[in-house]
């Protein structure tokens, strides 16, 4: 297998080799420079970044892309952050989480484009990837190197077109948002026949474990979230009728059955059709619509809408077990704090699709 290792950032502050060049950081917030967020974001002169932050939503550092970045995955025992660029995405940068120092930057093969997200386990980088000219997913399996470098050494495929958000079950079990629309570029070839799945696949080996449909196969599955006792959540985009109104949010259960999630017709046409991110508390499903400017919070057992918020160019959405926060394009923030209140707070970030909350 031809390696496509990139040299490490230099001490100039240039990726060599990469294409993608002139990357510097920058500090800026001076009470508190502990990053608790992570995201990438638009600077407001028509360019991309990607954004530590802190936790009152202050950037503590950004990082210049050369292209939009869509979803970051994050290795905790190494301390980086993975940027993938958006769908057909051609790169992956890699960034020292704390410091915002840039490692690396990889650029996929010509055969293949990323669809903005992947999940890292153990010294594994897997992405979300599709073949340029079919639209076939493929995940790609990346070695990650203590230098913050990557070298591809293998790849799954046989599970669908268009795989989108990928996400670890465990350290043997992938699942995966497969939106089974063909593209050329972003412009969808065949909506009249696409067939969405949530696939569950064996990490080691690549065999499929399991398929959960929803009852239209016009509701395309794109992003993911896990609850504390390993249920899936999924999240959709309808690409069926404009007038249709459909619920876009489903769980799977750990008895593998796959319930579609509670609110009326008048709530679910508040989301217009697209749920951007998902998150999960261990009491509530958490989920903005940046097309919608809204938010909402499902209890998870009973799966019924227990709240819906205005939130102007919704974006992220992040929790831990005891809490949630939610970022917009607006630089507006929803955070709940662990006693369960909400508070709202203002940033100068442009936050865009995804985040992660450290």
């Amino acid at each position: 297998m031809k390696r496509r290792r990139f040299l490490s950032l230099s001490i100039a502050g240039l990726v060599v080799g990469s294409g993608i060049a002139g990357y510097a950081t920058y500090k800026k917030c001076e009470d508190d420079n502990t990053v608790a967020f992570l995201g990438c974001a638009q600077d407001g002169n028509d360019g991309y970044v990607f954004t530590g932050a802190n936790a009152q939503g202050e950037p503590c550092y950004t990082v210049p892309l050369s292209t939009r970045g869509h979803g970051v995955a994050i290795d905790r025992i190494r301390d980086f952050a993975f940027i993938f660029s958006r769908r057909p995405g051609e790169f992956i940068t890699v960034v020292e989480i704390q410091t915002g120092k840039l490692l690396s930057t990889y650029s996929v093969s010509e055969r293949y484009h990323l669809y903005g997200h992947g999940v890292v386990v153990g010294d594994k980088l897997y992405t979300s990837e599709g073949e340029r000219t079919t639209s076939n997913g493929v995940i790609g399996i990346y070695q990650i190197w203590q230098d913050g470098t990557l070298d591809r050494v293998g790849e799954h495929t046989g599970f669908g077109l268009g795989p989108h958000e990928i996400m670890a079950i465990d350290h043997s079990t992938l699942a995966l948002a497969v939106g089974g629309i063909q593209t050329q570029g972003r412009e969808p070839l065949n909506i009249e026949t696409m067939s969405p799945s949530l696939v569950l696949i064996d990490i080691h080996f690549g065999k499929v474990l399991g398929i959960h449909t929803l009852p239209d196969h016009q509701m395309s599955i794109r992003h993911l979230a896990m609850s504390t006792k390993g249920e899936i959540v999924t999240a959709q985009q309808y690409r069926g009728s404009k007038d249709d109104v459909q619920p876009l949010l489903a769980i799977r259960r750990l008895s593998g059955e796959y319930q579609q999630l509670v609110a009326t017709t008048e709530q679910w046409s508040r989301f217009n059709q697209y749920i951007g991110s998902v998150a999960c508390t261990e009491s509530q499903i958490v989920a903005t619509s940046p097309r919608g400017n809204c938010y909402g919070i499902w209890n998870i057992e009973s799966g019924e809408l227990e709240e819906l918020g205005p939130l102007l160019d919704a974006s992220g959405a992040a929790a831990k077990p005891d809490r949630f926060a939610l970022s917009a394009g607006s630089g507006r923030l929803v955070i709940q704090n662990v006693q369960k209140n909400i508070e709202f707070q203002t940033s100068e970030v442009h936050w865009d699709n995804h985040w992660v909350m450290l």
